[in-house]
Order: structure tokens, then sequence, then C-alpha cells
């Protein structure tokens, strides 16, 4: 039996290591109610996203089903077995709860099953978890503004080594503290990796030293991206070249954002940047058919064309060092989430008033509502007429809070104002007699 199944936690208090996320979970489960949004765990492999999901299950005694990323890609598969089960009770009467597992796996063979997930996710009745390695992966793009994201970060190597320490003790063999730490710092907060280690070195063994160690051998290991951004911008050899995707672990979408970032940092001679970009641009429209189109055979011609293709459209290789950067677009998205977040709240509160789609609102309407706020008196009775808060207020008056407060403090008057005045006029009361 597997070591990483034996010994697997049982309930969340025996979760090791993201002791503010297993609070947030907690609290999330105590209170849920029909309606409340789905949980999404993200975070790198082996840091006890779907272990926590499991013994949340066994401690909230909800029943749990579970579905993987080769059972969610397929649109039926979801529709026969979690859809059913989301509107459902179960026979025992106790809640169920379903797991959307490893959800960012789907990207080279979903046949529509992001489609189901998300209709699954607007529409339960039962609690869902939801895991994925990386929580801006293309392929969970629609449904991660449908979930509450919870990141689980590495867990720290003594952690670990307190983990491996507690496994021996159960199996009743020997051990040398120095061999567990070296273990648990071979694999960089990866609890999963480090159990399965410990398995190889001592299993079926009474005593184990650092020289049990030799039995885990020189093993290749994924290739960072950066090394990876090296290879394609110094190299001058498809083979070489188009290998080195398979190498390391980042998401098709990513990985082109990380090539696009790049390029003119590498790539100084214009005849070369027009090469690359242009590949690039070839790139993009296969990764948009296989959007649009659902046909994921294309991929195979993306990458091609963002690993060697880039590496062959230089004329010969750079001799400067070059600091490679992860895409400034998404530290640039991470940074004006609060902004986006309030002009989305923004424009789905004019959207119920005058029935427009948030995107006709956020490019019409708002630039509309800014226009009108510059004058006071208007942006008190449209801040009356949509109830807009403070941030609000500031966001489309570009004002200071203090600014914002006074014109919601006056719009609140107003709306008092012409509550009164309906009661004693019914029908007769508008803004423009104020």
């Amino acid at each position: 039996m597997q070591w990483t199944e034996k010994y697997a936690p049982k309930h969340l208090s025996d979760i090791a290591g993201n002791p503010s996320a297993i609070k947030d979970i907690e609290r999330w489960a105590k209170t849920w109610k029909p309606g409340q949004k789905p949980l999404l765990l993200y975070g790198p492999p082996g840091t006890g996203k779907t272990a926590t999901a499991i013994a949340l299950a066994r401690t909230m005694d909800w029943q749990i089903l579970e579905m993987n990323a080769s059972d969610i890609r397929n649109k039926e598969a979801i529709e026969r077995r979690a859809g059913i089960a989301s509107s459902s009770s179960t026979l025992s009467g106790k809640t169920r709860m379903i797991l959307f597992d490893e959800v960012d796996g789907m990207f080279s063979q979903d046949r529509g099953g992001i489609t189901a997930i998300s209709h699954i996710l607007k529409e339960a009745s039962c609690p869902i978890v939801l895991t994925a390695n990386d929580l801006y992966a293309r392929p969970i793009y629609s449904i991660r503004a449908l979930c509450i994201p919870i990141k689980f970060k590495r867990v720290h190597y003594q952690t670990i080594a307190h983990i491996l320490s507690s496994i021996l003790k159960k199996e009743g063999i020997e051990f040398d503290n120095d061999v567990v730490v070296e273990i648990a710092k071979e694999q960089h907060g990866d609890i999963k990796a480090a159990i399965n280690d410990l398995q190889a070195v001592a299993e079926g063994k009474k005593r184990i030293t650092k020289k049990d160690l030799t039995v885990l051998g020189s093993r290749d290991r994924k290739q960072d991206i950066i090394n990876a951004m090296k290879t394609i911008f110094k190299t001058n050899q498809f083979s070489e070249a188009r290998k080195v995707y398979s190498s390391v672990e980042e998401d098709p979408e990513l990985f082109l954002n990380w090539i696009d970032e790049n390029i003119p940092r590498e790539y100084t001679h214009p005849d070369d940047l027009y090469k690359a970009f242009s590949i690039m641009s070839r790139a993009d429209i296969y990764r948009a058919r296989i959007i649009r189109r659902q046909n994921w055979s294309l991929l195979r011609y993306v990458l091609d064309l963002i690993t060697a293709g880039i590496a062959l459209s230089k004329k010969e290789t750079y001799k400067t060092f070059v600091p490679y950067q992860f895409p400034s677009f998404i530290k640039k998205l991470s940074a004006s989430k609060s902004r986006r977040k309030i002009r989305d709240s923004i424009a789905n509160k004019f959207g119920e008033k005058c029935h427009t789609s948030t995107s006709e609102t956020i490019t019409i309407y708002i630039p509309f509502l800014k226009q009108m706020f510059s004058d006071d008196k208007y942006a008190v009775q449209y801040a009356a007429v949509f109830d807009f808060d403070i941030d609000e207020v500031q966001y489309l008056k570009g004002c200071s809070p203090d600014k914002a407060k006074k014109i919601v403090g006056e719009a609140e008057k107003l709306k008092t104002k012409i509550v009164v005045q309906k009661l004693k006029h019914p029908g007769q009361m508008t803004l423009s007699k104020l």
C-alpha cells in the first residue's frame, strides 16, 4: 500500500502546512449554505490540496463524489455523474460534496468539460471544491470568477521532515535525523513526492541511514522556466528547442506569455524581432482556433511555433546575458484587480436598473458616468439612483476618499428625501425636482 494513502490526513486538523488556508476552508465549510460560491484550491503539486478536500469532507461528515482530470474532460460524464449529484440528496440524508480534482489538467483534451462544470457551479445545491495547480491557467479562465480561490504554498522542509519522522516511527523503522531532512529538502515543498521517496528508501528495512539514499539515484528534474527560456533563445537546433516544453511544468498559455514577454529582451535586431513576433502571431491564431473549435489536435502546432519557431527566427545566437522576466501583463492584472472589481460592481448595479449587459456598460456607459460625475450635483443624484458606495464614487469621480464619502452622504440624504416625498405625493417625485 502506498504510504501517501496509508498516512493521508483524516481530518482538517491533521493537515500539515498552510494554516491560514485551512482556517479559511474550515470557515467556509461551517458557514456553507446553498448558493454559496465553491472553493478553488490552487498551488504547486504535492502541497496537500486534494488531501485537504478529502479531509474536509470527513471532518464535516459529508459524502464525497470525486472526479479527476480524466473524468472531467468529458461533458457527458460530468452531466451524468456530477450534474445529477449536485441537485439530488444522498440516500443517507448526508450532505454531498463534489470534488473536481486538477481542473487545469484539461487543456489538451477538453471535450466540453469546462462548460458542464461552469453550469454545475452556478446551479448546484451542494458544496463543491475544485483543485488546480495554476490559478491563471487558460482552461479554468471561465470558472475562476465563479469560485473562492484559496492559495496553497509550498510546505517548509522542516514540516515535511516532521511528517516523514512520524511515518517512520509508526512503521517501527529507526532512522538518522539527517536522512529525513535531506529527503524533505530535496522535494522543495512537495509532501507527496517526499513520502514516496521515503517509502522507496525505507520500506522493508529496520533502520535507514544516508547511505540508503543512493537508491533514489540521480533523477531527471523538471527544467525550470528560466532555463527553458535560455534554451529556446540560445539554441539553433530544432529538436533541442522543441523538447523544451516537455521539461517544464507550465500551462501552454502561460508558457506562450513567457516567450512573448522575453522576445524583445533577447532579440535586439529588427529582422529577428519581426520574424519572432510573426511566428508568435501565427501561434496565437492556432490558439484561438483551439478555443473556438475545441480542436485540441492543433496544440502541437502552437508548441512547435513557440519553441522551435522562435529559436530559429534569429540569424545568430546573442551572446549577451538577459534577465528573463515573468509576463508583465499578468502582474498588471493582479495589480489592477481591485479596480476591476469596483468597475464590475458599478456595471452590475447600472445593468440591473438599465437592463444593459456588463460589457456594454463598461464600454459605453461607464465613460458617460465618469463625465456626469465631474459635476457634484449629478454625482449625488446618480449615486442615489444606483446606490454607489464610496469606492465606486471615487472610481467614477477620480476624487479623494473624503470627497467620495461626502457625496455618498449627500446621496443617502437624497434617497431619504425621495422616499418621504413619494409617500406624500405618490408618482410625482423625480430627481429633476429636487
